[in-house]
């Protein structure tokens, strides 16, 4: 981490520590996939540390730090909740594409050689040997004055490796044989979608069974039914036999959730207005379906089944 801290440090970061209550998160990664950025999405607080990258708008490694350490889906969805939860400061670094690739070996690759003396190597010698061992990964060089690297694919360097160092410095070695581009934000998204998307499909289903059994199917009927003419980006059916809730949509997962809040919303001002009492028993029921299948709601407006 020294060395990646090192190298990211010198770049002008275009927000730092930010307090992510004041982040809104989804308008932020969109940016980056519209503007197609490369950088480096860094989220601390006093137990955890993470790390975001960014391939041209597409996340495309992401890993935590504490005890046990979270990569990929697993990083982002614990940095993204921490965001939503308002705990923690987020600082972006955005970098151009050469950067991100050394970052990256820094952060992710296997390290070979750490703060190696540079007037103890002989670099003709040093960096043949790397050429021929077809090594893939970057070299750092450093020193109070000045940096460089040269990024090898295959034995083959990308930049001339130098016949001659600058004495007083050191030499790094990072291992990384290949990075798949995945984007781990969007995989993150989509489970993000299924998991409002399923629990709803029970939500909706509990509340209809009630009503039948509560007021009878008529009863059920009239105030569900109405719920599958809605007219907006979801799909909402119900089967009459078992009152389970099927529901469709290919929303993003911002209006995805504010859409289902106004459906909720709608369905228990007509309880409400019938009966108190069923009323405050489905919002206990919501409440508690919320923690069994751990869902945190993206902030919207209605914030109805955010507990912050």
């Amino acid at each position: 981490m020294k060395e990646f801290m090192y190298l990211l440090e010198r770049v002008k970061p275009e927000f730092e520590n930010l307090p992510a209550a004041l982040l809104n998160a989804e308008r932020f990664i969109k940016k980056l996939r519209k503007e197609n950025s490369t950088g480096v999405i860094l989220y601390t607080d006093e137990e955890y540390k993470g790390a975001i990258f960014v391939y041209e708008g597409k996340a495309f490694f992401a890993k935590v730090q504490n005890n046990r350490a979270m990569e990929g889906i697993e990083a982002v969805d614990f940095i993204m909740r921490q965001i939503q939860q308002g705990f923690g400061r987020i600082t972006y670094y955005p970098t151009d594409k050469v950067l991100i690739l050394v970052l990256s070996a820094i952060y992710v690759g296997t390290p070979l050689y750490i703060d190696l003396d540079a007037n103890t190597i002989i670099p003709t010698k040093f960096f043949s040997a790397l050429q021929n061992r077809e090594f893939s990964g970057v070299v750092l060089y450093r020193s109070a004055e000045e940096i460089k690297f040269w990024i090898f694919k295959k034995g083959k360097p990308t930049n001339p490796p130098p016949v001659i160092l600058p004495p007083y410095g050191f030499i790094s070695v990072y291992s990384l044989d290949t990075i798949e581009v995945k984007d781990y934000l969007e995989l993150w998204e989509e489970e993000a979608r299924k998991k409002i998307i399923e629990f709803s499909e029970k939500l909706l289903s509990a509340i209809a069974r009630t009503l039948a059994e509560k007021w009878g199917q008529n009863t059920a009927e009239l105030m569900l039914i109405p719920l599958e003419s809605y007219q907006g980006p979801l799909s909402i059916k119900f089967d009459r036999k078992t009152w389970n809730c099927k529901i469709e949509s290919n929303e993003e997962l911002y209006f995805l959730a504010k859409e289902i809040e106004r459906v909720y919303a709608r369905l228990l001002r007509a309880i409400r207005e019938r009966e108190e009492r069923v009323a405050e028993n489905l919002e206990l029921y919501t409440f508690n379906l919320l923690q069994e299948e751990n869902i945190l709601w993206p902030p919207t407006e209605e914030n109805i089944f955010r507990r912050d």
